[in-house]
């Protein structure tokens, strides 16, 4: 009788252990699913991914020539201040030269148009244009939620996941939402920054006004509407008929013995 209570026993301290919650410790990481101990390379598709200059966009445009006329005329300190949008059409008025339209343009082939525009009235001038409002929206379980600028060229996914202090542990790594505006339609995607087939999105490289949201993790869904604490009662419930077994595993255990 007592080895059938023992081992009735024993089953529910394994039931209760299996009850137990944890995380595994892959979710933590990215891209968890390449090779170990091994070099792996992989062709980045999205090599030529960079952005392209719309309406509303706003530009810095720094020219520099052999003529320090020029350079005044052409660098209005309040322009600079405050930059050159792009009107509805995707034109700029520059000065001297006038309109110029950079509508879906590069950095590099808006700086070529305005070089050239601005040879024809000054020789060999030096033209640097800046994207100066590129920016996306960070939410959710993010450490540092907010705005995070991606003037650069291309900014992928987990740099701007990096300049906002990283996924807290609460959050999802394998479901990270990108919402995109693009001709006037939203779309919606999930990226498994788990796996490290997410660098062949088209939503790992961010585009401006994109916003990524983090998802939380069940615990922390469960956490936040409360029902955290229902689930704590039950592991201290367990946990107390663990100890309660090994006691009376304890107990029997001298009792054979002093047979």
């Amino acid at each position: 009788m007592k080895k059938i209570i023992y081992l009735l026993l024993v089953l529910i301290a394994f039931g209760a252990a299996s009850c137990s919650v944890t995380k595994d410790k892959k979710s933590f990481t990215y891209f968890n699913n390449l090779p170990e101990d091994t070099l792996f390379v992989t062709k980045d598709q999205n090599e030529n991914v960079e952005q392209r200059l719309k309406p509303a966009d706003v530009v810095s445009i720094r020219v520099a020539t052999l003529d320090n006329v020029s350079n005044t005329l052409f660098n209005e300190p309040a322009l600079q201040t405050d930059g050159y949008k792009l009107d509805v059409n995707g034109d700029i008025n520059f000065p001297i030269i006038g309109k110029v339209n950079l509508k879906g343009k590069t950095i590099e082939e808006a700086s070529t148009i305005l070089t050239q525009k601005i040879g024809t009235q000054v020789k060999n001038p030096i033209v640097n244009v800046r994207l100066l409002n590129a920016q996306v929206l960070m939410m959710g379980e993010i450490a540092a939620p907010g705005l995070v600028n991606i003037s650069d060229r291309k900014t992928t996914l987990l740099e701007a996941i990096g300049r906002a202090g990283d996924i807290k542990a609460t959050g999802r790594k394998d479901n990270v939402l990108v919402i995109r505006t693009k001709n006037g339609n939203k779309e919606y995607a999930r990226v498994n920054l788990n796996n490290k087939d997410a660098i062949y999105s088209p939503y790992y490289f961010l585009h401006q006004d994109d916003v990524v949201v983090i998802n939380p993790t069940k615990l922390r869904e469960k956490e936040s509407r409360g029902e955290l604490r229902g689930y704590q009662s039950t592991q201290i419930a367990l946990s107390l008929m663990g100890s309660a077994v090994g006691l009376l595993s304890l107990y029997f255990l001298i009792e054979d013995r002093n047979k």
